[in-house]
């Protein structure tokens, strides 16, 4: 039996390169806060299109691992480098080490597959990395990890899908990168309180997420 999800636009975006960055983000000023860009974009396109993923796809999966991967280890090379905020910096680092790892592992999954993946950002995310590297100190930070909490918190669902994938070797991928995703998302909850930005879910889940449910 077939088994299907849906997911919000973001990950449309996704399986076309999509990153974790918001669409509207370079045409804002400097100064708007992130965490409204962020939420509104992700709020607006959750409801207007919707996709598929059966646990047949592992081509939009693999494309969309590869793709949120490549975006997270430059947004966490440039974190590492810009921040002055050793919370931030710390957090971009281990974010580098964890999705090249995971990223790797993607890569020889793709080529046992013969599945063609991505080794370079689309325009639109580079464009979306180049936005972010033109901010400075507390507005980098915001925005580094609100696109964070926006990120993980797609990710979670997808990879979530992901784990009932029919190829046993990306369902087994998929079900151990979650949690290395959930805890990601565990930890930008954590720095987000520290650069006061605002609650917009329930409780301390910024997004609305909660990374154990379902699981």
């Amino acid at each position: 039996m077939k088994t299907s999800f849906k997911f919000p636009a973001i990950f449309i975006a996704a399986v076309m390169f999509q990153s974790c960055s918001n669409s509207e983000t370079k045409n804002r000023k400097a100064d708007t806060t992130a965490l409204d860009s962020i939420r509104d974009s992700t709020i607006a396109n959750s409801t207007d299109h919707s996709h598929e993923l059966d646990a047949n796809n592992e081509t939009i999966f693999l494309n969309a691992a590869a793709v949120g991967g490549l975006m997270e280890i430059e947004t966490a090379t440039a974190a590492a480098s810009q921040s002055k905020n050793p919370a931030v910096k710390e957090f971009a680092m281990l974010m580098r080490k964890d999705h090249d790892k995971a990223n790797q592992e993607v890569a020889i999954l793709a080529s046992k597959l013969s599945i063609a993946i991505p080794k370079s950002l689309p325009d639109e995310q580079a464009q979306h990395l180049m936005d972010l590297k033109k901010l400075n100190d507390n507005k980098f930070d915001q925005q580094y990890i609100t696109m964070m909490l926006s990120d993980h918190a797609e990710a979670i669902k997808i990879f979530s899908a992901g784990k009932t994938i029919a190829n046993v070797d990306v369902q087994a991928f998929a079900t151990k990168t979650l949690s290395v995703i959930q805890s990601h998302y565990d930890k930008a909850v954590a720095i987000a309180k520290t650069l006061n930005l605002s609650n917009v879910g329930r409780g301390d889940d910024l997004q609305g997420v909660s990374p154990s449910a379902g699981q």
